[in-house]
């Protein structure tokens, strides 16, 4: 029950907060770099318009806005929202778990530390459209609400990964995922799932396994008899596959 049908090796892999402006620093000239004083005031003027902002440093504090990744990957991100129609208690029997994923179709090769505590981590073999790679995760917090709620965030632990010979060049240098389930009703939830990496070749399929794993703990609370609300289709800001490909990823 808890398989996923559709994660084989052939198939692209695909938390949560809305996506933020950039905050951006601004670099200021360098002395020596300036007009001379005889310059006219309008070049001193136009110097200034020109000065190109810097981004912020990919990292676990500054990855939910656009950021600066290692050379050879870009920045990208995308969210995934649906409302399953089930208590938002039982949605987190299913879901809320750091070391038990298997509403994913996938277990943990390794796990270390307590269950849902910050800096625990896990290693998992990820399907993804470079192929399959060990993950390792660290859990960078986890809070849990009286009325079923959660949040939680994990991060890449081990960077980078290389992509393999025959898929390179590239890496996975980076990665964010962010959670959050609120509770909306007696049998509603709504859950945000965002993902924020640095990766070379895009998304690679990221938004798409997010949309088949809500879909997937939707029927496994349906075969529990727990899902009595209505549901409203999971759905992403970007996605790394055009909508006739993303069919395969269909329960």
């Amino acid at each position: 029950m808890y398989s996923l049908l559709l994660l084989l090796s052939s198939s692209p892999l695909a938390l949560s907060f809305p996506f933020y402006p950039p905050q951006l620093r601004l670099q200021v000239p360098n002395a020596a770099s300036s007009s001379p004083s005889s310059s006219s005031s309008s070049n001193n003027h136009n110097d200034k318009n020109n000065v190109e902002p810097i981004l912020p440093t990919c990292e676990s504090s500054t990855f939910t806005q656009p950021c600066q990744c290692p050379e050879g990957t870009k920045y990208e991100s995308t969210v995934t929202y649906a409302v399953i129609g089930a208590n938002a208690h039982d949605v987190r029997a299913v879901t809320g778990n750091f070391f038990d994923i298997r509403w994913l179709g996938m277990e943990p090769l390794v796990t270390e530390g307590p269950e849902n505590t910050k800096g625990s981590t896990r290693t998992d073999w990820v399907p993804t459209m470079k192929g399959h790679y060990n993950f390792t995760e660290e859990a960078l917090e986890y809070k849990f609400h009286p009325d079923g709620g959660f949040e939680t965030a994990y991060k890449q632990q081990n960077v980078p990964i290389v992509y393999h010979a025959d898929q390179g060049p590239g890496s996975f240098a980076g990665e964010l995922v962010t959670w959050k389930s609120e509770y909306l009703g007696e049998h509603e939830t709504a859950v945000q799932w965002g993902v924020y990496v640095c990766f070379t070749g895009g998304l690679l399929g990221f938004p798409e396994f997010h949309e088949m794993g809500l879909n997937n703990a939707s029927k496994i609370l349906e075969a529990q008899g727990k899902l009595k609300g209505k549901n409203v289709k999971p759905w992403s800001t970007a996605h790394s596959l055009p909508p006739e490909e993303r069919k395969m990823f269909e329960l």
